[in-house]
């Protein structure tokens, strides 16, 4: 026959246990809604500033990882610098839920306005057409950066003569006469048009591009700033 005092001291102690992974859990899950002290922004490598954390677990500043969205991607969603793991949810800290500073407040948005564009079912695709407008200047934004990147030239050059073409027959077909075309045609006029956007876009992008280089050295050659 079993001792009843040792059969309630079992008890009692896996009770005890089980109670000390239930605390541990939550200690942990408390910790995780709040970056590591000793840690700083993988991507600004400055402290954490409006900090939020991704899908896979790595923690950012909102306002970098949502650049990094902005200046790496059309609509697909945005790859983790850390893992290359496609972010799909930013969670952002426990306690700016609660702030009303007007830059926290406006970041918290942007955060909720990425979240609905990568929700699936029927309900995300709702919230992908209300979020139409973003979407287009994204979509618009990258033509223009193609169309300014002077190592596309020759792609840039095919494509907007056979953009020209189209166009033309559109014009043709529909039997339009609203164009003054002079002796050129309509083929020739809308062919000539193409070449010269292609060649003004390809000279801006030229010229971005010394610019950004240009700021690039001088940032190099500037002494470091003491304390």
């Amino acid at each position: 026959m079993k001792n009843p005092s040792i059969s309630i001291s079992e008890k009692e102690k896996r009770d005890g246990d089980v109670k000390l992974e239930e605390e541990d859990g939550v200690k942990r899950r408390d910790e995780s809604e709040k970056p590591p002290e000793d840690d700083c922004c993988p991507i600004c490598f400055g402290n954490f500033s409006i900090p939020c954390k991704t899908n896979c677990g790595h923690w950012f500043c909102a306002s970098c990882i949502l650049q990094l969205w902005h200046y790496r991607s059309t609509i697909q969603r945005c790859k983790c610098p850390i893992c290359c793991c496609l972010i799909s949810k930013l969670i952002p800290e426990a306690s700016l839920l609660v702030q009303q500073e007007e830059d926290v407040v406006e970041l918290l948005k942007k955060i909720r306005r990425y979240n609905r564009l990568y929700i699936s079912g029927a309900y995300g695709v709702f919230l992908k057409v209300l979020a139409l407008p973003l979407l287009t200047r994204r979509i618009l934004r990258v033509l223009m950066d193609s169309l300014m990147d002077p190592d596309q030239v020759r792609l840039n050059y095919y494509l907007m003569r056979i953009l020209a073409f189209f166009l033309s027959w559109i014009y043709c077909s529909c039997q339009f006469q609203f164009i003054p075309t002079g002796g050129l045609g309509i083929w020739r006029l809308f062919d000539i048009c193409a070449i010269a956007t292609v060649a003004i876009f390809s000279l801006v992008g030229l010229c971005h591009r010394w610019v950004l280089r240009r700021r690039v050295r001088q940032l190099a050659v500037l002494p470091a700033q003491p304390d």
